[in-house]
């Protein structure tokens, strides 16, 4: 008669940490998304002569980052769930001057991080980049 032994390779390995280990209740797991929006701004406050008191334009970048516990589905959040969430918002700016948009009327990037980190639900970080080397980040 002959055993057959499944290599070790191929055994149903079971997870590094489950729900009833003690140390799963000290994790936090961190999910991240990105999105892109076109939008011109100018800063009032800035002094004249200043070249960003000026109207001028960004194709801006935004990282947002949402933690939290698994839920039963093992997911922070669905990425469409998030996707639901920040889109409405992406709309009320994109292609828009962001001043003429309640809440950003002194659109510095600090004030568009914190904009959309006060209306992201779990939100733990929202970093704006009106380029690729200029960024401000608003987290807990």
């Amino acid at each position: 008669m002959t055993t057959h032994v499944k290599p070790h390779h191929l055994e149903a390995s079971a997870p590094a940490v489950g729900p009833s280990d003690p140390v799963s209740s000290r994790l936090v797991t961190r999910i991240g998304r990105t999105y892109r929006f076109e939008s011109a701004h100018h800063l009032p406050l800035l002094p004249d002569g200043h070249k960003c008191k000026n109207v001028h334009g960004h194709n801006y970048r935004m990282e947002v980052v949402v933690s939290g516990a698994l839920d039963t589905r093992g997911f922070v959040m669905d990425f469409a769930e998030i996707d639901t969430e920040i889109m409405p918002l992406i709309k009320k700016v994109d292609h828009r001057l962001l001043n003429e948009v309640e809440g950003l009327e002194n659109p510095t990037a600090e004030i568009i991080a914190a904009w959309f980190f006060r209306r992201i639900k779990g939100c733990e970080s929202v970093r704006v980049y009106e380029n690729d080397e200029c960024w401000a980040e608003v987290k807990v």
